[in-house]
């Protein structure tokens, strides 16, 4: 039809709301269950595989195995699915590795429930005690997968970091390149520690950033200390900046002093919305923020500052000023780049123009220097007492330098999670392995009291006794680099001789398995789910 008043435009008859009432036996929600469950399994492990992703009208395509783009780039219409997305996701917040044992797991679990002809409260109590006992083996001193951390054995903690780095094959990285890579990503996060205070013997933890540099080989990656901020105006040619103001004398002296902004110094503070102005001259009220801004920096050159950092913008005439007395500008560095550029120097975050500013809340560089990296302006800033690092990942796509930086991050943050529990697990499904086993060899001690606290036979908790089982050892033959079958696969009783397999962190994986029973007993608890297609 079209409208009377507006001849050229269309309006597309209105469609009654189509609401669809479904439950999770109906053989359409199975169907898609499968699916995601095949498209995750087929991404798990040695064997799995690239997925390209692309919306249906076109647009960015995106090619990943890692669990967190998958999941970001899958339109998810179903509501349940959308509920184990969720899951997953809360998980991959905290640890950023484990996802796809997480939907897997889920997925089988909720799969192989629906399927048995047993109560859904059963499941739920059956699947509550399985996992009770595989965490108490796991926790037990009496666990053969589970290995403490040295940190003082590199090969130890090369195997957790090789672990990571390489199960990602969108990262299409060879042998030595995934040992150079996870020999950086180790180093770098040795090197970001330092002992903290003389007070103290807490560690402090600081900040690896990561520059990627798109068509070079991966044995080009390297490290460099300090802070690297990309910098296209300036000339590559251009072998150094210029002449920065440095502190004259005191503790500080021969250093640069930086002042660091996280507020907009381009004339739109948010400092000024409420502020009345009473204008005398042809000065607008705009005019009148610079002027106030200029003030402040004015105050901030007297007091020797020979670096101005900002997150935001920075109005053109105060870059003009800075300039002209020896003071470096940046701006623009957004909520990644101020936090190094705040841990590298030691500053302050600034976050008005209305109060004064103090000695304590400035930072200082050792030294400011443009590098030329691969074609690429950098600013070098680089400090004598900060424990910041930058890693230079190479590779030779977009897309696969894109995989390796993330791949990198998540590996930094296990890390981190093994320092505070330094215990890892053996990977490559021999933790599944050795899971299935116990579990098999300890479910008779638990059928008849849990059959009696759940009020069900004594069939159906070995049904789904079973179903779980099974799930774990679907998952420990798709992570295993092995052809054969791992039905009778028994840990070597001297772990050392699995020393050169692949670990996984020990606080990941306890975590990977409470989320997924937990969203697996959410899922099987729904009766109904109500779906809007329209």
């Amino acid at each position: 039809m079209r409208m009377a008043d507006n001849p050229g435009i269309t309006v597309a008859p209105s469609q009654q709301s189509t609401v669809s009432i479904q439950t999770l036996n109906d053989p359409e929600f199975l169907h898609i269950l499968q699916l995601f469950k095949d498209i995750i399994a087929s991404c798990y492990g040695p064997r799995g595989r690239i997925k390209v992703i692309q919306n249906s009208s076109g647009g960015n395509v995106t090619m990943s195995s890692l669990s967190s783009v998958l999941l970001d780039s899958l339109s998810i219409s179903n509501p349940i699915l959308e509920l184990v997305k969720s899951g997953v996701q809360s998980h991959l917040s905290r640890f950023n590795d484990g996802g796809l044992f997480v939907a897997l797991l889920v997925s089988t679990l909720v799969e192989k429930c629906v399927q048995l002809e047993v109560p859904r409260t059963v499941c739920i109590g059956v699947n509550t005690n399985m996992l009770r006992l595989a965490l108490d083996y796991l926790e037990s001193d009496k666990c053969d997968c589970k290995v403490k951390i040295n940190f003082s054995d590199s090969k130890e903690m090369m195997n957790l970091v090789t672990g990571i780095i390489g199960s990602k094959p969108a990262c299409c990285l060879l042998p030595r390149e995934k040992d150079i890579i996870s020999s950086l990503v180790l180093q770098a996060f040795l090197t970001s520690l330092s002992s903290g205070s003389k007070d103290s013997d807490q560690a402090i933890i600081g900040i690896i950033q990561y520059i990627k540099i798109e068509g070079r080989p991966v044995t080009d990656s390297h490290l460099m200390s300090g802070v690297l901020f990309e910098v296209p105006h300036l000339p590559t040619y251009k072998c150094c900046v210029s002449e920065l103001r440095r502190c004259n004398a005191g503790p500080n002296q021969g250093l640069v002093k930086v002042a660091v902004y996280n507020i907009s110094l381009s004339g739109d503070s948010d400092e000024f919305v409420e502020v009345q102005y009473q204008s005398v001259s042809d000065m607008s009220s705009s005019d009148m923020v610079v002027h106030k801004i200029t003030n402040v920096v004015e105050d901030l050159v007297k007091q020797g500052i020979g670096m101005l950092a900002c997150q935001k913008v920075i109005h053109p005439s105060i870059k003009k000023y800075c300039r002209q007395h020896n003071v470096l500008v940046l701006d623009r560095l957004s909520l990644t780049h101020i936090k190094a550029v705040q841990q590298v120097t030691g500053a302050r975050l600034l976050s008005t123009l209305h109060t004064s500013i103090s000695e304590t809340d400035f930072g200082y560089l050792s030294n400011v220097s443009h590098k030329v990296i691969f074609g690429k302006s950098f600013l070098h800033m680089e400090s004598l007492t900060s424990n910041v690092i930058t890693m230079v990942i190479c590779n030779r796509t977009e897309q696969s330098v894109q995989e390796l930086k993330r791949v990198c991050e998540n590996a930094d943050v296990i890390l981190r999670h093994s320092l505070v529990n330094p215990v890892a697990l053996f990977g490559s499904g021999i933790t599944e392995s050795s899971l299935v086993n116990h579990l098999r060899k300890q479910m008779s001690a638990l059928v008849s009291p849990v059959s009696q606290e759940l009020h069900c036979k004594e069939s159906q908790f070995i049904a789904v006794a079973n179903a779980f089982i099974e799930c774990l050892q679907t998952i420990a033959k798709l992570a295993s680099p092995m052809t054969q079958n791992t039905d009778d696969m028994e840990l070597e009783e001297d772990c050392q001789l699995r020393l050169d397999t692949p670990l996984d962190c020990y606080t990941m994986k306890i975590n990977a398995l409470k989320v997924s029973i937990e969203i697996s007993n959410v899922v099987l608890q729904i009766n109904n789910f109500i779906h809007d297609k329209n």
